[in-house]
């Protein structure tokens, strides 16, 4: 007959267990643009930029490696990308023009046809211009993560993986883009990605933002726990803090439909829906991430300076229930 093993060897085998079951367990962290330039002028670093990294990497060396978890960082594109891609109109490509010009023609066909092919020439260098302004800033990011921090990160482009269809993701190139991150997450690499300028098959070009990403490989990949939006402010509030004195933080949000009534009392619905700007699209993907990809415990929004705590509770595998205090918590956690 054979005798369940000793207790000793139950325990030997226990921290094994442990990080292989926690293997699965991956965190996606958002480095957002106002986190890591100044937006207030073009193609400038955040002087903050530094302490950033090290928050995030000092993260990932006491709290994800240690239990095997994995982290994928994306970043946005902030004063490098925003200007460009906003002069030149590339999010909306060069391929609309032709029907927009087509509609408005007042003049002879060939002073049309060389109008037309201005504009579309405009949009295309405003393209590469952009891809140049993003990639800078990319290896701004990467070689401080490398160098500061010590992280095993290979870039993920997005033009050379991805297209989209009328600004959004194909199916093809979604697998493609999964199938490379996994794959460099199982040989223990930390991915990083960045929003870019991509080739759209309607458009031509379109701009394919860092959240999209997320929301792409939150829903996808089934290992994604937590997702943490860095940026300028604390998180999601009442109202503007830049310009309301009185704003209040909202430590908690659910995403429960729009009639449950502690949705009302926490967050004062119509105050958060009205938000505008950058903080009103972070909501948004962050509900959208919430129905989406019912794998996901939670979604936060912090700032740099709380970013490398924010990150370790989020790497937690406990549940966050409602009679949890968060008061210590200077950040928004949004749950179902």
């Amino acid at each position: 007959m054979t005798l369940a093993p000793p207790l000793t060897r139950i325990l030997t085998f226990f921290p094994y267990f442990r990080a292989n079951f926690a293997l699965m367990a991956t965190v996606i962290v958002k480095l957002g643009g106002a986190a890591i330039t100044d937006k207030s002028i073009s193609g400038t670093l955040s002087p903050n930029i530094d302490n950033l990294v090290d928050g995030v990497t000092r993260a990932y060396h006491e709290e994800f490696r240690p239990l095997g978890r994995h982290l994928i960082i994306i970043h946005g594109a902030g004063s490098f990308g925003h200007p460009p891609a906003k002069k030149y109109r590339v999010k909306s490509g060069w391929l609309t023009l032709r029907t927009e010009e087509g509609k408005n023609a007042s003049h002879s066909s060939n002073d049309h046809a060389r109008r037309q092919l201005e504009q579309q020439d405009e949009v295309k260098f405003g393209m590469a211009l952009t891809r140049q302004r993003v990639l800078r800033l990319h290896h701004h990011i990467l070689q401080r993560l490398q160098d500061r921090g010590g992280l095993p990160v290979l870039s993920v482009s997005p033009y050379d993986t991805v297209e989209t269809n009328e600004g959004t993701l194909t199916e093809e190139s979604s697998d493609r883009l999964v199938a490379r991150v996994q794959y460099l997450l199982r040989q223990g690499f930390v991915p990083l990605l960045f929003g870019d300028a991509v080739l759209d098959r309607a458009w031509g070009a379109t701009i394919l933002s860092g959240d999209a990403l997320m929301h792409k490989l939150a829903t996808r990949l089934p290992s994604v726990r937590r997702c943490v939006f860095i940026t300028d402010v604390a998180g999601i509030y009442t109202r503007d803090p830049k310009h309301c004195a009185d704003a209040v933080l909202i430590q908690r949000l659910h995403c429960h439909e729009q009639n449950d009534s502690r949705f009302h009392e926490q967050s004062t619905l119509n105050g958060v829906d009205d938000v505008t700007g950058a903080m009103k699209s972070k909501w948004q993907w962050a509900k959208n991430i919430m129905s989406d990809a019912h794998h996901v415990s939670n979604v936060i929004i912090c700032e740099a300076a709380t970013s490398n705590k924010a990150m370790a509770e989020a790497v937690d595998d406990i549940t966050i229930d409602d009679d949890v205090d968060l008061a210590c918590n200077a950040w928004t956690i949004i749950l179902r």
